[in-house]
């Protein structure tokens, strides 16, 4: 595992940026995020744009335990973009032996990077994996001030409001590759979802921006290059 985390060190390739530890994120209002695949986003504006990056996959085994897939594809990025560390869970089937403990100490390493200013958790948790998921978010708000937000099915911030009242930094609306009973104009009413948004720059964005959106994170099905960059920044800024 330490070496692992070392190795994921290694791919933040010419960035200086400091650890923050609060209770809120400190980002811009543009997040684009940059999956598992070779990203150059040296063309970005740190100043008004950040990046969420995938650090790692933790896969469930069935005893219960966590895996840990570091990032292995390098991410180059200018000294100073605000960087947000994300970590996609994955799990093959509802595992009530699910570990906290050696998940929240993997987590933790990811965490704890010099470089980024929170953590991310990507997990379509199942409804009998909600128990489990709450749990774990609570661990890490009691060991570490490092704020954690999570990414969303826009339902969970609808009507099936089941992570409120969880502290966390912010929950992100998944308004892209949505499922059945989700439309890309559901009204988002959860506290913690209102402030940020997850869109991608291949499917339709609501028809109107929601109010109270502060953030808005892309994602991207190719690698970034500068003209999707520049065409994403228009889009922003016509998307009234």
């Amino acid at each position: 595992m330490r070496a692992a985390i070392a190795a994921l060190a290694v791919l933040l390739i010419n960035c200086s940026c400091g650890h923050r530890s609060h209770a809120a994120f400190e980002l811009p209002g543009v997040m684009l995020w940059a999956w598992q695949r070779a990203e150059n986003l040296s063309f970005i504006d740190p100043h008004t744009t950040g990046v969420a990056y995938l650090a790692g996959t933790v896969r469930i085994l069935q005893n219960g335990f966590p895996e840990f897939e570091p990032r292995l594809q390098p991410l180059r990025i200018q000294a100073g973009t605000p960087l947000l560390a994300v970590v996609r869970i994955e799990s093959s089937a509802s595992n009530p032996r699910a570990q906290i403990a050696p998940l929240v100490q993997a987590l933790n390493q990811v965490m704890h990077q010099p470089a980024i200013r929170g953590l991310q958790i990507d997990f379509d948790a199942r409804a009998s994996e909600r128990a489990f998921y709450l749990s774990l978010l609570k661990a890490l708000r009691t060991q570490s001030s490092v704020p954690v937000g999570v990414t969303a099915l826009a339902s969970w911030c609808e009507g099936d409001r089941w992570l409120e009242n969880t502290e966390i930094a912010e929950a992100v609306p998944m308004f892209f590759r949505m499922g059945k009973d989700e439309t890309h104009n559901m009204h988002v009413t959860l506290s913690s979802c209102v402030s940020s948004i997850g869109l991608s720059t291949d499917e339709p964005w609501p028809v109107r921006r929601p109010a109270g959106v502060q953030r808005i994170y892309v994602f991207n099905p190719r690698a970034w290059n500068g003209d999707a960059y520049a065409r994403t920044l228009r889009r922003i800024d016509d998307w009234k």
